[in-house]
């Protein structure tokens, strides 16, 4: 009587491993996609083919096109593996901890820039389907809120700490963030006033210094 065959053992984390490699590719490849045809005329067997996966495993993974959309938002959010939420990964997380008020500014400040950097390209696309894809307009509302939800941390840890400018609401603070800190305002002083990256970043930070810190505190050199 033969011995019968041992089973092999159910590599589950090289099964996960290939399944987060073969995401990674999709959202790669989505993201120049989106960047060279527009949302509209990229298709999931598009994104499927060039990544080299199953049209199945996108729907899997993705649920729909909207979905691929918002995983590669997530993603480039966040800039980290895996996507954590924003205020859960490196840069957020050293803001917070900083005491000094304006040298917590300068810190969002850096840190929003390098998620600008990412995201804009793709926020344009998404923007740019919104306009005629009620899926995606509704997606652009949810990040939008998303945004305003961490950057009202900023405000809120000044409050906490009495280095918010008296008389200022920690959400007044918070929308005047989400408004001066926007994609939009970064792209309009970038490409019409021809601004470099770093003097956006000198004005950004000089000019939530002075709006949301008291005087005695929101003192320094402009940039020019």
């Amino acid at each position: 009587m033969s011995k019968p065959k041992k089973r092999r053992s159910y590599d589950a984390s090289r099964r996960r491993l290939r399944a987060e490699e073969s995401r990674e590719r999709v959202l790669d490849v989505a993201r120049r996609l989106f960047a060279t045809r527009g949302y509209a005329e990229t298709t999931i067997e598009a994104i499927a083919t060039e990544a080299d996966v199953a049209v199945p495993t996108v729907y899997a993974a993705f649920q729909s096109k909207r979905g691929v959309l918002s995983a590669l938002m997530a993603r480039l959010v966040s800039g980290e593996p895996g996507a954590p939420p924003l205020l859960q990964t490196a840069g957020p997380r050293r803001v917070m901890a900083e005491t000094d008020p304006r040298r917590m500014l300068a810190l969002f400040v850096a840190d929003l820039s390098g998620v600008q950097e990412r995201v804009i390209p793709t926020y344009e696309v998404m923007k740019s389907a919104a306009r005629t894809e009620p899926d995606v307009a509704e997606l652009l509302a949810r990040m939008q809120a998303y945004r305003f939800s961490n950057i009202e941390t900023v405000p809120a840890k000044l409050a906490e700490s009495g280095a918010l400018r008296p008389g200022l609401s920690v959400e007044d603070a918070a929308r005047t963030i989400w408004a001066l800190a926007s994609p939009e305002v970064r792209q309009m002083v970038l490409t019409f006033a021809g601004w470099s990256g770093e003097r956006y970043r000198a004005w950004l930070e000089e000019t939530l210094a002075a709006v949301l810190l008291p005087p005695a505190s929101s003192g320094g050199s402009k940039p020019t």
